[in-house]
């Protein structure tokens, strides 16, 4: 992949990333049911030590109590290994910040890993493949 490629992609990234974070936490937080739109049926998420695949993950995430996130950081990196010809690539985004359950008194530390894939039916619309949450 030419130099110039890279740094485009490594610009999308970046870009989705904004955008992503916003959406996924807003969805989390306000919306929960609106998160479906961002997993396929394919999805898996890892969740403190916890597996769910499938669609298990959407009777997982509407059993928890109400949220709110605070996002301290983000980054996002391409996967270059998965880029085809057109330059469309998984992107790899990691999400540190606190989570606050509405039946618990303190927030908890968190980092979340995500990896989203590229929607084979719509170019440049990815989803959530694969989720990584663990409480630090």
């Amino acid at each position: 992949m030419p130099k110039e490629t890279i740094r485009t992609v490594i610009d999308l990234a970046a870009g989705a990333a904004d955008s992503f974070v916003a959406s996924y936490y807003k969805f989390m937080d306000e919306q929960r049911a609106s998160l479906r739109s961002l997993y396929k049926d394919t999805s898996n998420i890892s969740w403190n030590g916890t597996a769910y695949a499938g669609p298990a993950y959407r009777e997982f995430y509407l059993s928890l109590p109400a949220t709110k996130h605070v996002i301290d950081a983000y980054d996002a990196h391409p996967v270059l290994a998965s880029a085809t010809p057109d330059g469309n690539c998984c992107f790899q985004i990691i999400v540190h910040g606190t989570v606050k359950f509405a039946n618990e008194k303190h927030a908890r530390r968190f980092t979340s890993t995500f990896l989203l894939a590229p929607t084979p039916e719509q170019a440049n619309l990815h989803y959530i493949a694969n989720e990584c949450l663990r409480f630090v």
